[in-house]
C-alpha cells in the first residue's frame, strides 16, 4: 500500500485509549480500542465537501499482499469460539430526503477494444471462483424508487468519503446500526501511532454523483490497535473500524432522523469467515469508476495467517471497508433456510488484495472479541446502539 505520511494534525479522544509497540513479528499486545471525536461545528465536514473535492477523491490504495506473504493457516484456527450476533433491521422510515447531486463524474465510454477477445473471468491464479456484478437493476427518473442499490439491504452500502493529509479520497462502508458504520481500519488510520484521517463523510446507496439518502457528517470514529499500530501491514487481525454518524434532517422542518432508520442496517457475526459464502458489496474503481455500487459473491477460499480469510474477488481500489454479507437476501415467502440462515449479516470487510492482479482475491480479518471492543465503545456514546 501507498502509506500515507504522517502529518495529520489530530485530537485523539478516548473511549477506551491505549498505547501499543508492536512490531510485524511480535503479538500485537490488545489493550482497548482508539478513538477520535469530530469536535468541530456540526456543519463543518459538510461545508468542507464542495462539489469540486467530492469528484476529486481517488480510492484509497488497497493494502496489498505478496504471494508467498501470505500463508494458509489450519482451518481449526478459526471458529473456536461460538459467534457472537447482533441483528440487523430494515429501514423504519418511509420518508427520505429529496435526491441530492452531490457532482456530475466525468463520462467516459465502458466500451472494450473491437479486438478483444471475450473470456470468462470467473476465477484467477489462486481457483478462487467468483461471480461479479453491477448491482441491478438501476433505474433513474421517476422509476428511481426502485432500483436495487436504493431498496434495503443494498441501501445500507454507501461510499465514504474522507481527506488524508488534505487529500480527498474514498472508501466503502455500510451501516450496522442505527448511527453505525462499518469499514476497514486502513480506510481511517494508517497505521501508524494518532494518524486517524478527517471530515469521514457517508453517502448511502451513492451512485454517479447522487445522495438518494442524504450525505452523513460524522461524531467518532475508532480502530482497534491491532491496526492503529501496524504500520499498514497486512494481513492483519483487526483491519476494521467503525465510525457513528450525526442525525440529520430529512427535510428543512423536519425532525432530526438517524442514519440507520433511512436506510436500515446490517446484522454482524463473529468468527463466520470460514467457512462460509457471502456478497462483498462496495463501489471498486475498476468496474464502472467506482461510480456505481458492484456486488461480487464467491465461497471462502482459505484461512490465512494474522486472523485472515481470502475469498475469491475481482473487486481493487475503492472496495476497501465494503461489507461482507452473509445471506443477502430479501427474505422470501417461507423464510431462509440451511443451519445459520439469518439474512443480512456481515461477517468482514475488505481489507487486502494481491498486489498482482492475476490472483482475483481478497482479504478479510475475521471480527473476533477486537470487533465487540469496538462494538462497546462506539455504543458507549449516547444513543448509537438503541
Amino acid at each position: 500500500m501507498n502509506k500515507m505520511s504522517n502529518n495529520i494534525s489530530v485530537t485523539a479522544v478516548a473511549l477506551v485509549i491505549a498505547s501499543v509497540a508492536q512490531s510485524q513479528t511480535a503479538t500485537p499486545v490488545h489493550t482497548g480500542p482508539l478513538a477520535k471525536a469530530n469536535v468541530g461545528p456540526a456543519n463543518a465536514t459538510g461545508q468542507f465537501w464542495t462539489p469540486d473535492r467530492l469528484k476529486s477523491a481517488k480510492p484509497l490504495p488497497v493494502p496489498q499482499a505478496r504471494q508467498g506473504m501470505v500463508s494458509a493457516a489450519p482451518p481449526s484456527a478459526l471458529g473456536a469460539v461460538a459467534p457472537v450476533r447482533n441483528q440487523g433491521s430494515g429501514p423504519t422510515l418511509q420518508v427520505a430526503p429529496r435526491e441530492r447531486r452531490l457532482f456530475t463524474p466525468e463520462k467516459r465510454p465502458a466500451v472494450a477494444p473491437a479486438d478483444a477477445p471475450v473470456r470468462p473471468s470467473a476465477a484467477g491464479t489462486l481457483g478462487a471462483y467468483f461471480t461479479s456484478t453491477r448491482v441491478f437493476p438501476m433505474f433513474n427518473g421517476e422509476a428511481a424508487e426502485y432500483s436495487a442499490d436504493r431498496v434495503f439491504p443494498y441501501r445500507a452500502v454507501g461510499k465514504l468519503f474522507f481527506t488524508a493529509n488534505g487529500a480527498p479520497f474514498t472508501c466503502s462502508a455500510a451501516v450496522i446500526q442505527r448511527r453505525v458504520v462499518a469499514t476497514a481500519g486502513h480506510c481511517v488510520h494508517s497505521g501508524s501511532p494518532n494518524d486517524f484521517y478527517e471530515n469521514f463523510l457517508f453517502v448511502p446507496a451513492y451512485r454517479d454523483g447522487v445522495a438518494p439518502f442524504g450525505a452523513w457528517t460524522w461524531s467518532t470514529v475508532i480502530v482497534a490497535p491491532a491496526w492503529a499500530s501496524s504500520g499498514g501491514m497486512v494481513p492483519n487481525p483487526a483491519d476494521y473500524a467503525m465510525i457513528s454518524f450525526r442525525d440529520q434532517r430529512l427535510e428543512p422542518d423536519a425532525p432530526l432522523s438517524r442514519l440507520g432508520d433511512v436506510t436500515g442496517w446490517f446484522g454482524w457475526q463473529t468468527g463466520s469467515l470460514y467457512p462460509n459464502h457471502t456478497s462483498k458489496i462496495g463501489y471498486p474503481c475498476n468496474l464502472d469508476d467506482c461510480e456505481k455500487m458492484q456486488n461480487v459473491m464467491s465461497a471462502s477460499l482459505r484461512a490465512t495467517e494474522s486472523n485472515t480469510v481470502e475469498y475469491g474477488s475481482d473487486a481493487r481500489e475503492g472496495s476497501s471497508g465494503g461489507p461482507w454479507i452473509q445471506n443477502l437476501e430479501q427474505v422470501s415467502l417461507g423464510g431462509a433456510s440451511g443451519i445459520d440462515a439469518v439474512p443480512n449479516v456481515l461477517v468482514g470487510v475488505t481489507s487486502y488484495i494481491y498486489n498482482d492482479q492475476v490472483e482475483k482475491a481478497q482479504g478479510s480479518s475475521v471480527p473476533d472479541n477486537l470487533w465487540i471492543q469496538l462494538w462497546k465503545a462506539i455504543c458507549a456514546s449516547s444513543g448509537n446502539c438503541n
